[in-house]
């Protein structure tokens, strides 16, 4: 449930919460098996259609999170840069997050423009720095919050210095991780082709009856299940080898 929750929080769908987005995705699996099987009438490859659209959808949330925590760790430097130029100024951290919200990055404002509301309404600045990291969703901005959070329970003294040093790190490790992300990004890609060519192939032979009749044997039942599970275990290998390592979310 954790990782599921991180990675709804990382895609941008937190207001969904786990257990809707499970309600949709049962829905969905048992909605493809119903179908495939009501045309093909081939139980057992219904039931792995309907597992693997279950754990495609997960994967598709999963791979949503990435792409948009990679395109929101892009954003960073820049809000860091201009809360940086605003302490310099003698900005209080309202006032700073305040102008985010009208000049910061526009993929990043709606969400500041919340937090400035929050505090309006009466929220404590805690509880705003809680409730906009779980809706960025990112490690990155997990970590400037709980600067801020430091900074307005412990005082701003080396405020100026850490954010300055936090997006010179930021801006390296985004030029190192583009590189990576430009070789080995196909890999994955690939694994999916691999992964869902031979089911399209099994579907398309169970159209014809002696071939549904077979799959519909113990026989045919053993070998689905097998290569079932090989596709699975072999994805899951080629991700193992061929992904970067996300970064854990220490501070969510």
């Amino acid at each position: 449930m954790t990782w599921l929750q991180s990675n709804l929080q990382g895609a941008g769908l937190a207001k969904h919460g786990v257990a809707g987005f499970l309600v949709v995705a049962i829905a969905i699996a048992l909605f493809l098996a119903v179908s495939v099987y009501s045309f093909l009438e081939v139980l057992a490859l219904s039931v792995f259609l309907a597992l693997g659209s279950f754990a495609f959808l997960l994967e598709a949330v999963a791979s949503r999170a990435k792409a948009r925590r990679r395109n929101l760790m892009s954003l960073w430097p820049e809000v860091i840069d201009s809360l940086h130029s605003a302490v310099i100024a003698g900005l209080t951290l309202p006032d700073a997050i305040d102008d985010l919200a009208l000049s910061g990055p526009q993929r990043l404002r709606a969400s500041f423009q919340r937090f400035s509301a929050r505090l309006d309404s009466g929220w404590s600045f805690v509880d705003s720095i809680e409730k906009l990291k779980s809706e960025f969703g990112d490690v990155h901005a997990d970590r400037l919050c709980e600067i801020l959070r430091l900074v307005s329970n412990l005082g701003s003294e080396a405020l100026s210095s850490t954010l300055k040093i936090q997006a010179e790190n930021l801006r390296r490790e985004l030029a190192l991780r583009g590189q990576i992300d430009a070789k080995q990004g196909w890999v994955v890609g690939t694994a999916k082709i691999a992964v869902a060519a031979p089911w399209l192939v099994v579907a398309m032979l169970s159209m014809r009856p002696e071939n549904a009749l077979a799959y519909n044997s113990f026989e045919g039942v053993s070998i689905l299940l097998l290569g079932f599970v090989v596709s699975i275990l072999a994805y899951r290998l080629v991700q193992f080898l061929g992904g970067l390592p996300e970064m854990p979310r220490v501070f969510a």
